[in-house]
């Protein structure tokens, strides 16, 4: 008998067994309905909108300075005069409207490096701590030059967000849900605007810095309650499978859980998957995603997420500032 490992009899049942095992948790998963899932499965629910509050933030920032140029405390304070009263110039408006989504794209795309190196609990917590920082720069800002490089970095952390959460929320949650708490993302972008509108009406009479400072400081509420509660968040089982932390994958997968439901067909299904994922992805690249079949995807997933900004929804930040212009009252 070799001693240095298993025979391939041994292997070969081992593979059948986990094959019949990932059959049965599949058919499982697939069937179980969005009621039975909400029940079964609601801590994954939970933080899953709880990773998701990141995504309120990376709404909010934007909307904020976009509603600040109708603001007269921060025309005053940041602009220059213009007949009855001050404005900022056009130029400025769209170094400032375009650094935040431009770290936004960088920091998005950067997202995914961190969260494979240090999983997606801890990458999200060292974001929410650098996107408190950032607030800082925001905060005791007095020229549109220290603005811009606070929406910059801003921007940078805040794109983190748009990666981590979707990605949580789809490894986290069961097929049944996995749909809603992903779409409940997009809720969060317009939560996040509504409630930078919200914030801006109410101190936009004000006539001293605080008319903007306030909005800024509003934003350090999100990283506080985030902070409090990541320590706790489990992280994706995915991640720890990925990693061959399987233990720590069960324990996440209790978790996230009731006491009844049985988390070991589940496992193995993940730990199986994963298998098949690294046998696939051998010899790939990302240049297959714009080859046969997988462009068709490609497209389908681009053209989703264009659809949002082609709504015009980034317009609608300035529409404050459009009616002002046009002697429209602030309110």
């Amino acid at each position: 008998m070799d001693s240095m490992g298993k025979s391939p009899g041994v292997e070969e049942h081992n593979s059948a067994k986990n094959a019949v095992v990932y059959g049965e948790a599949v058919e499982i998963e697939q069937s179980m309905g969005f009621f039975d899932a909400l029940k079964l499965y609601p801590a994954a629910v939970g933080w899953s909108m709880f990773f998701s509050l990141g995504v309120i933030m990376t709404a909010f920032d934007p909307q904020l300075l976009g509603s600040l140029y109708a603001t007269g405390a921060f025309q005053r304070d940041f602009g220059y005069k213009f007949g009855d009263g001050y404005i900022i110039s056009a130029p400025w408006q769209t170094g400032l409207g375009m650094g935040n989504p431009i770290g936004q794209v960088v920091g998005a795309l950067a997202a995914g490096f961190p969260m494979e190196w240090y999983g997606r609990k801890w990458t999200f917590a060292a974001c929410v701590i650098a996107t408190a920082g950032c607030i800082f720069i925001q905060f005791f800002a007095r020229s549109l030059k220290v603005l811009l490089v606070g929406e910059l970095l801003g921007g940078l952390i805040l794109g983190t967000y748009a990666t981590i959460a979707p990605t949580y929320a789809s490894e986290v949650c069961p097929i049944a849900l996995r749909g809603h708490l992903t779409a409940y993302i997009n809720l969060c972008f317009v939560m996040g605007q509504l409630l930078a509108n919200g914030v801006i009406a109410g101190t936009q009479t004000l006539d001293s810095h605080w008319a903007y400072s306030a909005p800024f400081a509003v934003q350090w509420l999100w990283p506080l309650v985030i902070l409090i509660g990541v320590p706790f968040a489990p992280e994706s089982p995915w991640w720890l499978v990925r990693k061959g932390r399987l233990e720590e994958a069960e324990n996440a997968l209790n978790r996230l859980s009731s006491a009844a439901v049985d988390n070991k067909p589940t496992l193995a299904m993940m730990v199986e998957t994963d298998r098949l994922e690294l046998e696939m992805e051998t010899g790939t690249t990302y240049a297959d995603c714009f080859k046969k079949i997988n462009l068709r995807r490609t497209e389908i997933s681009v053209g989703v997420y264009t659809i949002q900004v082609f709504s015009g929804i980034y317009l609608v930040g300035y529409a404050t500032y459009f009616f002002q212009r046009k002697s429209s009252p602030p309110k």
